[in-house]
């Protein structure tokens, strides 16, 4: 009888630490955008976005330029400051003008299947791998 107890106590913690892992912000990772607002990024456009525990900071890279700020994450709700951005010029910046504008509005977040999806009163609006 104690060892059934165990094994079953054990299989509720193992279970318990998965649905944490699968729902996780993963700290440090460097995420792809893959989808914005419905639409695929074109290959050639590199759109990332990094999580910084420690400092409450958030940062990546906008296709062209590059960008940081603060963020308050609580449980679901994730809210991201207006990002600085660095002030570089290039050819194609369509992206990025559809991208950051996007960050301000993110209100919740979840990864599943080792997606990152950030949402918008209940939309999602980006897919990041």
């Amino acid at each position: 009888m104690k060892q059934l107890l165990f094994s079953l106590f054990a299989l509720c913690a193992i279970f318990s630490l998965q649905s944490c892992n699968k729902n996780t912000i993963h700290y440090g990772k460097e995420w792809e955008l893959t989808q914005l607002k419905g639409e695929q990024v074109p290959a050639g456009v590199r759109i990332m976005i990094v999580f910084d525990e420690a400092n409450k900071r958030y940062g990546g890279t906008a296709s062209c330029n590059n960008y940081t700020g603060t963020f308050k994450l609580e449980g679901s709700v994730l809210k991201l400051a207006n990002p600085g951005v660095t002030k570089k010029s290039c050819p194609d910046m369509s992206w990025e003008t559809k991208y950051l504008p996007v960050l301000t509005k993110i209100d919740t977040w979840s990864v599943a299947d080792g997606k990152l999806s950030l949402s918008s009163e209940g939309n999602v609006v980006a897919v990041y791998k």
